[in-house]
């Protein structure tokens, strides 16, 4: 009978007061690293064609990269983000590839400011789950649950390739130096619930750039613009919010400032 009477309170108090206990933890800070692969006219699987450069996939041209965001919770299921990503990515002509008489190499550093938009198709909350039980102090349990989501924003890439080749080549169209292009980023990840605080995540985004430079030059069999893919294992800390929605620790120094 007792527990059943604790029952019932924890649904007239508990449901109430943490329908929506996003709202008090609305901002996320994260940071994390992972790697960086960029597909260009340099090496790739010879007469290969594949959805997203799939096939071109090759171990030794990967290298790492660098994450920092801020991430804003607009409801249970959607968020906007901003990211600040550093990569580094080394292409060639390996032997085995489609061009590897040619035998060029390009080192790549790349830095992204991006925006995305989130969609959460599995909420990361901790809530209630249907199977819960009381535990030895008459309390219901409350379980830990997956998040994931898929997203795509936009963003500016500036970039620094650095060419390695024995002598151009006619019909080579050839750029170094600093250069900016807008990226095109989607993809998805997911989230795991450390704490009512800590998060841990790893996100997979695909970046359709809008230059074909990034390598640092254009054969003329080129028809496509270059494409990198960012992966990274991040740690997301959920930032205490005020009823005025501001992250507390603003909100403490307005305060002050006030009285």
């Amino acid at each position: 009978m007792r527990k059943l009477l604790l029952y019932f309170i924890a649904l007239t108090i508990t449901f109430p007061v943490s329908s929506q206990p996003w709202k008090f933890l609305r901002y996320e800070a994260a940071f994390g690293f992972g790697t960086t692969n960029v597909y260009s006219d340099l090496g790739g699987a010879p007469n290969a064609k594949s959805l997203l450069f799939i096939q071109d996939i090759e171990f030794r041209s990967m290298r790492p990269s660098f994450y920092v965001a801020v991430r804003y919770k607009l409801d249970p299921r959607t968020s906007v983000k901003l990211n600040f990503i550093y990569g580094y990515s080394h292409t060639q002509d390996f032997v085995g590839s489609r061009n590897e008489r040619r035998g060029f190499k390009s080192k790549i550093d790349l830095f992204e400011t991006s925006g995305q938009y989130e969609f959460y198709f599995l909420q990361e909350e901790r809530r209630l789950n249907s199977s819960a039980m009381f535990n030895r102090r008459g309390m219901i349990n409350n379980y830990s649950v997956l998040g994931a989501y898929v997203f795509a924003g936009v963003g500016a890439t500036i970039f620094w390739p650095k060419l390695e080749f024995e002598q151009p080549r006619i019909g080579d169209k050839y750029k170094s130096g600093t250069r900016l292009t807008m990226s095109l980023p989607i993809g998805i990840g997911v989230k795991y619930i450390l704490s009512d605080q800590w998060l841990i995540g790893w996100e997979l985004g695909y970046r359709h750039t809008l230059t074909d430079y990034l390598d640092g030059f254009v054969p003329p069999s080129s028809k496509n613009m270059d494409v990198y893919w960012i992966s990274t294992l991040n740690l997301s800390y959920r930032i205490p919010t005020s009823r005025r929605g501001i992250p507390m620790f603003i909100d403490k120094k307005w305060r002050r400032r006030l009285y």
